[in-house]
């Protein structure tokens, strides 16, 4: 026999993190530096955490919300060294503004690939200096040869992206109350 619709057999969501039957949406905090930098972007539960114990203070709380901060300052950490992004396809793309590197068109994300200027088979590391985004048919054509020995030399010589948090939001909705910190 099965329960009725209204029975306690109903399925419900349930925050794991809380052990209750009560679901929180997720709730994220700004986190800046003591210069008053953008850090990173963190859980509202460990924002709140942070500012419980005394390792930040609120800047700014969400309207309809006491509890999670929406801005949190750190009281002694001053970032000295520049944070860094992963080097993967999505960034790496990024960073070249969907252009191939070796014929200059511009492509869609799906029609790019990460080529290595260095094959890997040469001992062509995985770093920023030495992948650039490339067409298929640039990648299929290069092959697992340098760019000089293909006779298809580089657009631009690849670096290290500078880090700025706008490129970690640049495809998520940025909150109301971050907008002046950022």
């Amino acid at each position: 026999m099965l329960p009725k619709k209204n029975s306690l057999w109903n399925h419900q969501r349930v925050n794991c993190s809380l052990k209750t039957k009560y679901y929180v949406e997720p709730c994220y905090t700004l986190k800046l530096d003591a210069a008053w930098r953008p850090i990173e972007i963190i859980d509202g539960f460990k924002g709140f955490n942070m500012c419980f114990t005394g390792r930040a203070s609120v800047v700014l709380n969400y309207d309809d919300d006491d509890f999670f901060p929406a801005v949190i300052v750190l009281k002694s950490y001053i970032r000295k060294n520049f944070m860094s992004y992963s080097c993967n396809r999505k960034n790496v793309i990024w960073r070249d503004k969907n252009i191939c590197q070796y014929c200059g068109g511009r492509f869609s994300f799906s029609e790019l690939t990460m080529d290595h200027v260095i094959p890997k088979s040469r001992s062509g590391d995985k770093s920023w200096t030495n992948i650039v985004a490339s067409c298929k048919r640039c990648n299929n054509k290069k092959g697992n040869r340098t760019p000089e020995e293909a006779k298809m030399p580089l657009i631009k010589r690849p670096i290290v992206p500078r880090w700025d948090i706008q490129v970690l939001l640049r495809d998520k909705q940025i909150p109301q109350e971050w907008k002046q910190f950022i």
